[in-house]
């Protein structure tokens, strides 16, 4: 904490000296010729002697704005709006006046001027798009495309790469106009470089059908990042290569072509130094672009993705990292008529990841105490591929087919040691898998006039799941319900396939009734067909094996679901209110043929859903979402034959499991206000879950069977998020929250249980930047966990100080460190303390395409970090080890 102390208060001091320099408030009102307010005009005040802007404003809606400006000095104003003639005068910042300054923008009656009023404009609103010209917003410092849009207003960035725009996440990225790596956020804001963005478009209900675009119901957000013009038409991008002791490596290329016909970009990485360019959690949330049609009508039914506990390193959780990653993306438009559009990802992984867990059981009054060490080791190969065609041959017809494909090989190999009251076992768990699937869409979509639009979509998936577990185990697992025979160690394997078909289609016809309300009404079916087997057997010390012929060991079963449903969709405008009420008549058919006995179900329901947005102004608007959703398992919570999933854990299916009713409501509100740059925003979430599919848990000491069953409690969960952030004159302050509390049921040892859960956290966070040199962020985060269970409770906080500091000195020097201090508060283990800094120091000539670098990683050689998670029957507390301290020296070259 020392350290922390010393760190803030060098912060706080040359944040004290960025106050030095004295500031006089420049205000004003713009009207039109006729007296008329206008709104989000943009004031821009431009340094006469450096020609740079010095500040700038958006004027609200009574036309106010205010700049704040260095006493003293000769600033140029230049005022524009859209349609208008731009206004420019002369000021001198002697003092912060008292009567508003009155600007008055004449129309222009032949738009001329119009390409560089948008142009100079730093934020531009026409209708769903904003646009901001990010050279305004940016302090200079930044690299990659993610640093430009933290500087943005209302931006957040995750460590993962995904961006959130006051609040709701992003859903595609376009690079001028063009998916970048079907659209993924992580790629892009990790790898796109700063130096080459222009401006930045937020695009609301984001519809890339140009039949569709009069009836738009799209809630999807994206993000097109135009290039400057100098970047078209060549090669840019760069190169990296490091080094360090103890064989310390990184490669990294990047390299993008865009014009207006083709876009090429390939980015190539191999390292060990933590640095994830491709996670296996990205592997199983890469989809292609393709979702389910029926969701939109209130049904689900997701094939499971199992990644069968295969851990996600990341570089706070791992001993040992070492990545591969070769990507290509690809965009070609041979006529105005014709895109052809791509991707290739090969990935390799091979991770290490460390811990140290206590673990309660609950509702296990004797002995329920585990404490269990295990080391994991992770190889992977992975490959994804998409291949698209798009023909459009006028602006009333598109036609498009898409195949997306996944492959890959993954091993995990563990060593566990689990002390469970006086008994001790050594364990070894190796889950082997080469999982594939492949899918393929086709959609046409045709607007016969303004009036009757027609869409059709449908799509085939094939998906193989074939993980194989071996368990070895100096105790015998499971004595009382498998009846192995050998001698310790034991050793057995789960063998299990699961086979996916999956079909889809879905027939719209939108007619407009006039410029204010249209009908949707859709037909459509999804059809799925799985089988699924498995069996267990031991393999002895002589080598033979001893095969489980039981029944209850081993699973033959197919599977079939089936939805037929019709729907119905109003959308209408009462001025600034939308309502879009929808009902969806389903007609459900569920059937399972296990070990020749035929089970299953059918079912009718009318699911309503209605959206209602009212719209204060373009930046201001209150959202209210609530919908009937009728969730559906699949195959694997019918197969009642025992499958192990771990060293204590198997899983029973249960063929009388049903669907799932939720009834979920959501309230989003934002308020974006440009003239003083206050942004608000958050959200509540409540769902409430009848039938939920929850575990009927049965133990026996520490093992234990799960066997799915609806439940007939009801299960509840409410989630909300608040932010606020304000632009001061040389601050930028932020604070936010969120919340998450649910009450889930199952049943343990034939005793209900009822667990609440309880997660908050909070974070404040001030920036500042002194002379274009110093830039500093810190802040304060906290997370605070409760859980409550039968004669069960548990707390957990973790309090997070943290800072930034970068600074630039002499001539092409930077210097930054990144340091936090945690200090992680359990009820059930001591204290722990422990804090992570980072530090790096850059070197690049002024003009040169060269830079330098050495880079200290985890510097104050930290071994581990506490972490907690809650689950339906364990309360867990994990130390996990991470990478010690390193070094590396790297060079990179701008292309």
């Amino acid at each position: 904490m020392k350290k922390f102390t010393l760190l803030l208060t060098l912060c706080l001091a040359f944040s004290t000296m960025s106050l030095a320099q004295e500031k006089v408030i420049f205000s004003g009102e713009v009207r039109d010729s006729e007296g008329a307010v206008l709104e989000y005009a943009n004031v821009l005040a431009i340094d006469t002697l450096s020609k740079k802007m010095a500040g700038f404003s958006v004027t609200n809606p009574q036309g106010g704005f205010r700049i704040p400006l260095e006493k003293g000095k000769v600033y140029n104003i230049k005022v524009s709006f859209v349609g208008f003639l731009p206004f420019e005068q002369l000021y001198e910042a002697k003092e912060t006046n008292t009567v508003p300054f009155s600007i008055q923008l004449s129309a222009d009656s032949q738009n001329l001027g119009d390409v560089e009023v948008v142009s100079e404009m730093p934020v531009l609103i026409q209708g769903d798009t904003i646009t901001y010209k990010t050279e305004v917003f940016t302090q200079g410092n930044e690299r990659k495309l993610g640093d430009v849009l933290e500087d943005l207003p209302g931006f957040e960035v995750d460590e993962d790469g995904g961006v959130k725009i006051q609040g709701k996440s992003v859903n595609k990225v376009l690079v001028d106009g063009k998916e970048f790596f079907e659209g993924d956020t992580k790629l892009a804001t990790k790898n796109l470089p700063a130096n080459v963005v222009d401006k930045v478009q937020v695009l609301q209900n984001y519809n890339n059908i140009s039949p569709l675009s009069s009836v738009n119901n799209s809630e999807q957000l994206a993000l097109n990042i135009q290039l400057k013009e100098d970047k078209k038409n060549i090669l840019f991008g760069d190169i990296r290569a490091g080094a360090g002791p103890e064989q310390r490596y990184l490669g990294h290329i990047n390299s993008f072509f865009y014009n207006a016909k083709t876009n090429i970009n390939l980015i190539a990485d191999a390292n060990n130094v933590g640095q994830l360019a491709f996670t296996m959690n990205d592997y199983f949330r890469f989809t292609g672009g393709f979702g389910s049609f029926a969701r939109g009508a209130g049904s689900s039914f997701q094939v499971s993705s199992n990644s069968l506990g295969i851990p996600m390193a990341e570089r706070n959780n791992a001993q040992s990292l070492k990545n591969e990653l070769a990507a290509l993306n690809y965009n070609f438009a041979p006529s105005n008529k014709w895109n052809i559009s791509g991707f290739a990802i090969g990935s390799s992984v091979d991770n290490t990841m460390g811990s140290i867990s206590n673990r309660t059981y609950i509702l296990q009054p004797n002995a329920n105490q585990e404490v269990l060490t295990s080391e994991q080791r992770v190889k992977s190969s992975s490959g994804l591929f998409k291949a698209g065609v798009k023909y459009t041959p006028s602006p009333n017809l598109q036609v498009d087919y898409n195949a997306f494909g996944r492959i890959a090989d993954i091993q995990n190999y563990s060593t566990q040691n689990s002390t469970f009251g006086n008994q001790s076992n050594d364990i070894e768990g190796n889950t082997t898998q080469e999982p594939y699937s492949i899918e393929q869409q086709l959609r046409a979509f045709w607007a016969q006039n303004e009036k009757n639009i027609f869409s059709f979509e449908g799509s085939y998936q094939r998906e193989v799941q074939d993980p194989t577990y071996n368990l070895i185990n100096s105790g015998q697992p499971f004595s009382s319900i498998i009846p192995m025979t050998g001698n310790s160690p034991y050793d057995l394997t789960q063998l299990k396939e699961v086979t996916t078909n999956k079909q889809e289609a879905a027939l719209n016809y939108y007619r407009v009734l006039n410029k204010t309300n249209h009908i949707n009404l859709k037909v459509g079916n999804t059809y799925s067909s799985q089988s699924l087997t498995s069996g267990m057997f031991e393999r002895l010390a002589d080598g033979t094996t001893n095969t489980f012929n039981q029944t209850d060991l081993m699973n033959m079963v197919d599977y079939t679901f089936e939805d037929y449903y019709v729907g119905l969709l109003y959308k209408t405008k009462f001025n600034d209110l939308v309502l879009t009420p929808s009902l969806n008549l389903h007609r459900y058919q569920v059937n399972a043929d296990q070990n020749n006995f035929l089970g299953g179900f059918d079912k009718t329901m009318l699911l309503p859903a209605l959206n209602a947005k009212y719209n204060f102004r373009s930046s201001h608007s209150l959202t209210l979402n609530y919908d009937v959703a009728a969730q559906f398992t699949d195959i694997q919570n019918y197969a009642e034959g025992l499958i192990v999933r771990s060293y204590n854990s198997l899983f029973r299916g249960n063929v009388n499991v049903m669907n799932s009713l939720y009834h979920t409501v959501n309230i989003n509100y934002f308020n974006f206000n440009m003239y003083n740059f206050l942004n608000i925003y958050g959200g509540l979430n409540y769902a409430k879950r009848l039938d939920d599919v929850t575990n009927i848990v049965e133990f026996n000491n520490l093992e234990r069977v799960n066997t799915p069953t609806n439940i007939n409690t009801t299960n509840e969960a409410v989630t909300g998020y608040a932010n606020i952030e304000k632009r001061f004159d040389d601050f930028r302050a932020s604070l936010n929250a969120n919340w998450s509390r649910s009450i889930s049921n199952n049943i343990i040892s034939d005793t209900p249980n009822e667990n609440i859960n309880f997660v908050q956290s909070y974070k404040a966070k001030l920036s500042t930047t002194l002379f274009k040199k110093l830039f500093l962020d810190f802040g304060y985060s906290v997370s605070l966990s409760n859980y409550e269970g039968n004669n069960t409770s548990s707390k957990f906080e973790n309090h997070q100080p943290f800072a930034n500091l970068e600074f630039n000195f002499l001539k092409g020097f930077s210097l930054e460190v990144d340091y936090e201090y945690n200090s992680y508060v359990s009820q059930t283990n001591p204290t722990q303390q422990f804090d992570l800094m980072d530090a790096e120091l850059r070197y690049r000539k002024e003009g040169s395409a060269w830079e330098f670098k050495v880079e200290g990683m985890n510097l104050f050689n930290t071994t581990g970090i506490r972490r907690d998670s809650f689950s339906e029957s364990l309360i867990s507390t994990y130390e996990y080890f991470i990478q010690k301290r390193y070094w590396l020296f790297t060079v990179m070259y701008d292309l």
